[in-house]
């Protein structure tokens, strides 16, 4: 049974079933050899009160270890040893095993939702977690070759962002979550990083934010930056729609939306004649709908000599739009240009969607938690989220 527990050369000397769980008594055998001289004759050099040790739950009925201290004194030295069970520290009240088990559980729960079904307190979660989990996770440092990494944003409350740093080659993983977005919390994050790993990130996955672009350059100025095709597109819907409203507005009339914004070979025979009627009506608006299309259609080039010659071509016919925000729009992808051709040069599979998927589970581990109030428990538990089952034993050591 000590073998089935995880206790390795313990031995059981008694099984109690309540009301409350199971209740395992164990004791440790006397060491092989001494660890100061290498002896093997021992004397019991006193006994203890048996130490209840929270050990692992089967469903809901938790499974608690009766662990008996016993020492031992080596007859060639005098050397004192207690013996416990491996791994274990002293006067501690959850063994390994527990641990790793609230800390899985606490991947897809909620700290009052873990505490409910595992029959503890919430304050013992929260300072399991403030304990065992990292909030910077060097392992990645290891990989050969080359690194690419993508970053993005996310609320932790309201308008108060925290930085989600993730690596997406040569595998995907989150690997940290800064506490904000300040300058100083960025070039502390580079600087921490050994010049050698900096030296073999070749690219960084961002959006249209200047300041990560700012922050890369200082950190790692050798790194390609490139920018998300994602929230390329995604801006250029934004102008449409913010055109559309205006045009709404100006006229009094309603103007469909979803015909705009929607890919033409997505759209439905009744949206792609509700889009005909609106480009005839508002020849401002179809202008600037077939930008939104050229540019879509641009992502699909086949390589960057193609992809730079319709970019230029699009600019051009940006700046000659009828309507203002053509040129405006055309602005801002002038200053991305090279970061928006480095997605050739970097890979067309690298994008930040990775990044994306992470974000709409941390919204829901965090919507879950109904919020937080520490900065750093918050980073911890949705790290937390995001590491593998295997990796929860190496949080404990």
């Amino acid at each position: 049974m000590a073998t089935v527990l995880g206790l390795g050369a313990e031995q059981v000397s008694g099984v109690v079933k309540s009301v409350a769980g199971w209740t395992v008594a164990v004791h440790s055998p006397a060491p092989a050899t001494c660890p100061t001289c290498g002896g093997h004759r021992w004397h019991r050099h006193g006994t203890f009160p048996p130490r209840v040790v929270a050990h692992t739950w089967v469903g809901d009925a938790p499974v608690r270890v009766a662990w008996t201290p016993v020492r031992y004194r080596c007859v060639a030295c005098h050397q004192v040893t207690q013996v416990r069970p491996v791994g274990w520290r002293p006067w501690q009240r959850w063994s390994p095993a527990a641990q790793q088990a609230a800390l899985q559980r606490l991947r897809r729960d909620s700290f009052r939702g873990a505490a409910a079904v595992l029959g503890v307190g919430v304050g013992r979660l929260r300072r399991l977690v403030d304990t065992r989990v990292p909030l910077d996770d060097d392992t990645w440092w290891a990989h050969p070759g080359d690194l690419v990494l993508s970053i993005d944003d996310a609320s932790f409350r309201g308008t108060d962002l925290c930085i989600t740093i993730a690596l997406l080659a040569p595998e995907r993983r989150l690997l940290t979550i800064l506490a904000d977005d300040r300058i100083a919390t960025w070039d502390a994050g580079f600087a921490r990083t050994p010049a050698d790993v900096r030296a073999r990130i070749r690219g960084v996955c961002i959006d249209m934010t200047a300041a990560y672009r700012k922050a890369i350059q200082r950190g790692c100025p050798h790194a390609q930056v490139v920018l998300d095709p994602f929230h390329l597109v995604q801006d250029g819907t934004r102008r449409l729609d913010e055109v559309r409203r205006l045009e709404q507005e100006a006229t009094g009339t309603p103007i469909r939306r979803w015909p705009l914004l929607k890919g033409v070979e997505h759209l439905r025979p009744r949206q792609a004649e509700a889009l005909a009627a609106i480009r005839h009506a508002y020849p401002t608006l179809g202008a600037l709908h077939r930008l939104k299309e050229e540019l879509r259609a641009w992502l699909q080039a086949p390589d960057r000599a193609t992809g730079a010659a319709q970019l230029s071509r699009w600019l051009i016919n940006a700046e000659a739009c009828d309507h203002a925000e053509g040129y405006a729009w055309a602005q801002p992808i002038k200053r991305w240009r090279p970061a928006i051709l480095a997605r050739w040069d970097l890979g067309r599979e690298f994008t930040n969607g990775f990044m994306e998927g992470g974000h709409t589970k941390i919204k829901a581990l965090k919507r879950l938690s109904y919020g937080f109030r520490n900065r750093d428990r918050y980073r911890r538990k949705m790290l937390l989220g995001f590491f593998p089952p295997t990796a929860i034993p190496h949080l404990l050591t």
